[in-house]
């Protein structure tokens, strides 16, 4: 394989990516999505990131007491969240198929500076933890998620408005872009299938070597202050966001 320098851009995001979600348990599909739009159209960037986000979510649920017993367990804890993200997610994978690009990726950059916004805010947002108000934002999420790709960016929002503890905020998010990406599967698998040689080769790389960074991650996620990779987080997320915007409003222009 000819690698280019765009090629190992990607790849160092997506281990970049996978070290963060390894730590946060969230922020592999973003910033791989933000990333991957750079060199290539929306669409694709989000189809490239389908696979290897799916693998990293699968491995991430089969921590603590296994992929099993967390998915039983949270899915009935939060299935009015999980369903509604479904619904959400083939309204958000609609709108990315016939949106213009330009418009997407101003959504995209909205979404990912509203996340950073809410994180550095002084008034945390409080929500109830009814079943209703569950849905509305599993559906808003659902939406983001298929459009963009940043379904964590709303979940956290109401994970964090309802005071949720890190494990079940690590749970929820890997089993809600788990859902999202099994959709896109289903929904891309035109796009997908028209990869070329280079882009699978580049996708294995890619899941190969994320694998390692996310166990790295994960390691050392109780050894490290969490406030520090959160400004980590999100600074990369910022920055990623205005580059999106920049690209949106040249296109659109």
């Amino acid at each position: 394989m000819d690698w280019t320098p765009n090629d190992w851009i990607i790849v160092f995001f997506f281990v970049t990516g996978a070290l963060l979600h390894g730590i946060t348990g969230f922020g592999y599909p973003i910033v791989g999505t933000a990333v991957i739009a750079g060199f290539y159209p929306l669409k694709t960037a989000v189809a490239m990131v389908v696979l290897p986000c799916l693998v990293i979510n699968i491995m991430m649920l089969r921590t603590g007491e296994g992929f099993k017993h967390n998915l039983i367990t949270y899915g009935r804890a939060f299935f009015p969240l999980f369903a509604s993200s479904f619904i959400g997610g083939l309204i958000g994978i609609g709108l990315l198929l016939f949106l213009p690009e330009g418009s997407l990726k101003i959504f995209l950059c909205i979404t990912l500076l509203f996340y950073v916004f809410t994180q550095y805010s002084r008034f945390r947002i409080r929500f109830k933890t009814d079943r209703k108000t569950m849905a509305v934002f599993g559906f808003v999420a659902g939406i983001v998620g298929g459009a963009t790709n940043a379904i964590v960016a709303f979940l956290m929002i109401y994970l964090l408005g309802t005071d949720r503890n890190k494990t079940e905020m690590v749970m929820v998010n890997n089993i809600s872009i788990l859902i999202t990406k099994l959709i896109q599967i289903v929904l891309l698998f035109p796009v997908i299938s028209a990869f070329d040689r280079k882009s699978w080769l580049l996708l294995s790389s890619v899941i190969v070597v994320s694998l390692g960074f996310m166990y790295v991650g994960n390691h050392i996620r109780h050894r490290l202050p969490q406030r520090i990779f959160n400004h980590a987080i999100a600074a990369m997320l910022l920055a990623l966001g205005l580059y999106a915007g920049y690209q949106g409003v040249a296109m659109s222009g």
